[in-house]
């Protein structure tokens, strides 16, 4: 599925007017004008943060591990409360698992999504692979359970807490993920 950045000609004279920009050269254009390891953008449908567009940069931290380092927002009124609902954990869980190999086990499981011929424990199980899958690669598995699944975060949480009590996952540490 190809993504694609929309741009107003009239807010963005410099961008060239008529089709659609694309979004790998929109990151190309953030990185080389901002610089920083890694630039990455979302449709103002797909950021996660309604009616606007994000564009995030990344650098590398000593470990290894990009962060967030650079935050583009685009809308008609960037609010505060616009600004508190920018997804900083899940931007950089994004980031960090498409240059690791969790990605790669994340792909080899099924989706996660409930079937009608699923159970409940069918379901749970598969909870369970997602989560001790992400957790092996990302301080915040259910936020990025969440931005892979295209769910909601209070909607994953339930399904972990449910995977929880059926006893597929351990008991909650609180501020770190179950290894």
């Amino acid at each position: 599925m190809t993504h694609r950045w929309l741009v107003d000609p009239d807010l963005h004279p410099d961008v060239p007017k008529g089709d659609d920009y694309e979004l790998q050269e929109l990151e190309a254009k953030l990185k080389e004008d901002f610089g920083g390891d890694e630039w990455r953008v979302w449709h103002h449908k797909s950021s996660g943060v309604p009616g606007t567009g994000v564009g995030a940069g990344y650098t590398k931290n000593e470990s290894g591990r990009y962060v967030l380092s650079a935050l583009v927002l685009i809308g008609d009124a960037i609010t505060t409360d616009i600004v508190r609902r920018v997804p900083v954990v899940a931007l950089e869980n994004s980031i960090n698992i498409s240059h690791d190999t969790v990605r790669e086990e994340v792909d080899k499981l099924p989706p996660l999504q409930r079937t009608p011929d699923m159970s409940p424990e069918e379901f749970s199980r598969l909870v369970a692979r997602h989560y001790l899958t992400w957790a092996r690669g990302v301080p915040h598995p259910a936020a990025a359970m969440a931005a892979d699944a295209g769910a909601k975060l209070p909607t994953v949480h339930t399904w972990i807490r449910e995977a929880r009590l059926r006893g597929f996952l351990p008991p909650a540490k609180r501020g770190k993920s179950s290894r």
